[in-house]
């Protein structure tokens, strides 16, 4: 149990730092295998959001439970979206389209258009977190904090539709980051109080 914790835990951290170092600064031509380690963290990113969502069911008082799953479905939604802006750039590579063409324009905007979308449903992820996180102490405050700050950043972000920057999406990153160190701490100290509970209770 408590090492299936800790996987679902650590999912975050990993993807966070996978998905940063395959996308790079995004002036990178499209690479086969920078491709794949995005798709595959964007990926592992869905176990991480499940087992934050289960946590924060665990923790959430009577009348709140649905912000859990409100923050599952938003959460899993912006990843399927941010999965899917990849379907247009492989499709690109694999047709050999010059850049600056006409059609190559139209299907790089729907690569980016999906990013963007992406956005809203991530902060839909956050917002309800942090009111989870707040209302029943299911975060420490500064995460609950940081997660009121990337839901807005994301929202103003997904605000401009003809934007090709996503600055809010690296934030999310980052406090995924954080939320993932915090959690696979959590597990580790856990079993230690529990044992201390249960020897305390026998004597």
């Amino acid at each position: 149990m408590n090492t299936l914790s800790r996987i679902g835990a650590a999912c975050g951290a990993v993807s966070a730092i996978v998905l940063t170092v395959a996308a790079g600064d995004g002036s990178h031509s499209f690479s086969g295998p920078r491709a794949v380690a995005g798709v595959a963290a964007l990926t592992v990113a869905v176990p991480f959001i499940a087992y934050l969502c289960s946590m924060l069911r665990a923790e959430a008082g009577e009348g709140d439970g649905w912000l859990a799953g409100a923050a599952l479905a938003a959460g899993i939604t912006g990843i399927v979206l941010k999965l899917g802006s990849g379907a247009p750039e492989l499709a690109l590579h694999q047709a050999h389209l010059v850049p600056g063409t006409q059609l190559y324009r139209a299907i790089d905007a729907i690569a980016g258009g999906a990013t963007v979308l992406s956005l809203y449903p991530l902060a839909v992820f956050c917002a309800a977190t942090a009111i989870v996180a707040f209302r029943a102490r299911a975060l420490p405050r500064w995460l609950g904090t940081g997660a009121v700050i990337t839901a807005a950043a994301l929202a103003v972000n997904g605000a401009f539709l003809g934007t090709g920057s996503v600055p809010a999406l690296l934030l999310f990153l980052l406090w995924t980051l954080l939320a993932s160190v915090h959690l696979l701490r959590r597990t580790w100290h856990k079993p230690v109080r529990v044992a201390q509970a249960q020897a305390t209770a026998g004597a």
